[in-house]
């Protein structure tokens, strides 16, 4: 009797062994996602969506704090990577992110925010304490999808929906469609060292969101503003240099009820638009100073 249930013991930890990807233990800190058949998740250039996605998963299920994209890779989604509580996609600089060709089209100008579907989401209050950082995002505009109209809502590169505590940090997003960041209803926001090149709407679109910090950041406009503030709550951009393509709008566009702004140490130069523009605005102690012209 005893050597049957040891046996079954035995055969339930093997089990359990076998389910988790080999190179994780019980005390890892980072899941791996590779293209070289090297990672705790192995991707193969076609929906790796599906594979980043089950590395967040087993992360947040497992306490696992970091997902890590190995470089030098192309990662092609066909589907939106769903950001989670207190993990942090991250990877080599190499690693780069790229919408996949031939995809029905996600978005229009029909489509609310709620439902707008982008490369990287976060769904209503679905998450908290989220980072991105250190990769590169390609929306894959000019390769792919020429014929898209820029600024339709269509293929966003980030659509981030109530989330509390965000940092994005030293990302690269370039070549989209739509807005590169799109923010909604979210509260405690880093933004840092990020560079947006040649989206299709706004570098980062903050709306109806509180406690937010753009700074230390190179934008380069083709369609709208490198960044809006909309209706915003206690919002500061930092040191951040703003120019264009030969197209787009503002450096900094502050539109609807503005509270508790500071805008400084800015380099805005080129624009197609005014350095800041003031889009019927409500504004409250906000503070304008120190930016070069």
């Amino acid at each position: 009797m005893l050597k049957r249930q040891l046996g079954t013991l035995f055969l339930v930890t093997c089990l359990i062994l076998t389910s988790m990807p080999a190179a994780l233990g019980a005390k890892s800190t980072q899941v791996t996602v590779a293209g070289d058949g090297s990672g705790d998740f192995n991707c193969d250039g076609k929906a790796d969506q599906v594979e980043i996605n089950k590395a967040l998963e087993y992360a947040a299920a497992n306490s696992i704090p970091t997902v890590y994209l190995k470089g030098s890779f192309t990662y092609y989604i066909a589907d939106s990577i769903m950001l989670r509580s207190g993990i942090t996609l991250t990877g080599d600089d190499t690693a780069t992110v790229k919408l996949a060709d031939n995809l029905p089209v996600w978005g229009g100008r029909k489509v609310s925010i709620a439902n707008e579907k982008a490369m990287f989401m976060i769904k209503g209050n679905s998450a908290t304490n989220v980072g991105l950082s250190n990769i590169v995002v390609d929306g894959s505009q000019s390769d792919y999808y020429p014929s898209v109209k820029l600024g339709t809502s269509c293929y966003n590169m980030a659509t981030l929906i109530g989330c509390n505590g965000l940092t994005i940090k030293d990302v690269t997003f370039k070549n989209g469609c739509n807005d590169a960041i799109l923010l909604n209803k979210c509260s405690n926001i880093l933004i840092d060292g990020i560079t947006v090149n040649k989206c299709g709407h706004d570098g980062v679109y903050a709306y109806n969101s509180k406690g937010i910090t753009v700074k230390n950041s190179k934008f380069v406009n083709r369609t709208n503003s490198s960044c809006r503030f909309y209706t915003i709550t206690n919002g500061v951009f930092a040191n951040n240099d703003c120019t264009t393509s030969g197209g787009g709008y503002a450096g900094l566009e502050l539109e609807g009820k503005v509270t508790n702004i500071e805008v400084y140490g800015n380099y805005f130069h080129g624009l197609a638009g005014p350095a800041i523009a003031h889009v019927n605005t409500k504004e409250t102690n906000v503070k304008i100073y120190n930016n070069k012209m």
